[in-house]
């Protein structure tokens, strides 16, 4: 059982870093950019944490007999791993934006 509280917090984190450093691309120059591009990457990241945590909670659910209040569980893990995978995507943002803007500095 611990293995599977881990996984459920280790996929959707690495997804938000993933989706947070794929948007720093192309950097922002002003703060509305960022947020445009913070609330592209939150979209690109929600929808398929949301899925990831039906599948898992589905499959425990179903395993326990209860399907009934799937949504309402996939959708409290989903806000709950948010604490983390969020933070991690502005982070990852962040940190490549900064990495491009000295490389194009040096070079």
């Amino acid at each position: 059982m611990a293995a599977l509280f881990i996984i459920v917090w280790i996929i959707p984190a690495a997804w938000g870093a993933y989706s947070g450093y794929w948007r720093a691309a192309r950097p922002a120059l002003s703060p509305s950019e960022f947020a445009t591009d913070i609330g592209i990457a939150l979209m690109t990241a929600a929808a398929p944490i949301f899925m990831f945590h039906m599948v898992w909670v589905g499959a425990f659910m179903e395993m326990s007999g209860g399907l009934s209040a799937l949504g309402s569980w996939a959708w409290y893990w989903s806000w709950i791993t948010a604490l983390i995978w969020f933070p991690l995507m502005v982070i990852a943002y962040i940190w490549r934006a900064m990495k491009i803007r000295k490389q194009d500095r040096a070079g």
